[in-house]
């Protein structure tokens, strides 16, 4: 059997790619979202639970995920028109010379094992003071206040 040729977590990819998923694990999730994330969010199609691969941080305020082997929890969200990932890109501060998230292209998985190409929020400095949420799931900590 010959797989397709997916994007790993963390490969670099043009901005311009034309998916319109995104994977959301934190403060973007919709019933994680307050103030100005639930504005960029609320009328989102939510397409459903999923997960993907790599290693979640708890940062504080929010969390961070880093290309690593563990799985991640979270949400599909379709983004239409795509040029609204431009106020999402704000949101995450993932432009200039030192973002603290880089948005690239992931493979996120259903329930039911299907895959699909999504776009993900990669954590882009140190995680060396963070400490880990192992079972990869945020909103568990976010709902039981911390």
């Amino acid at each position: 059997m010959v797989r397709p040729n997916w994007p790993k977590m963390g490969s670099d990819v043009t901005m311009l790619d034309d998916t319109d998923l995104l994977f959301v694990y934190g403060t973007l999730r919709r019933d994680l979202a307050d103030g100005e994330a639930r504005s960029l969010v609320h009328d989102l199609e939510l397409v459903g639970a999923a997960t993907v691969e790599g290693l979640l941080y708890d940062l504080g305020s929010y969390p961070g995920v880093i290309a690593g082997h563990g799985v991640v929890h979270g949400e599909l969200l379709r983004v239409a028109p795509p040029e609204r990932l431009a106020a999402i890109d704000a949101y995450e501060e993932c432009r200039g010379v030192e973002p603290l998230f880089r948005r690239t292209l992931t493979r996120a998985r259903f329930g039911n094992g299907r895959s699909v190409t999504a776009w993900i929020y990669l954590f882009s400095r140190s995680v060396d003071r963070a400490p880990r949420i192992d079972h990869g799931d945020y909103s568990s900590i976010r709902k039981r206040g911390g």
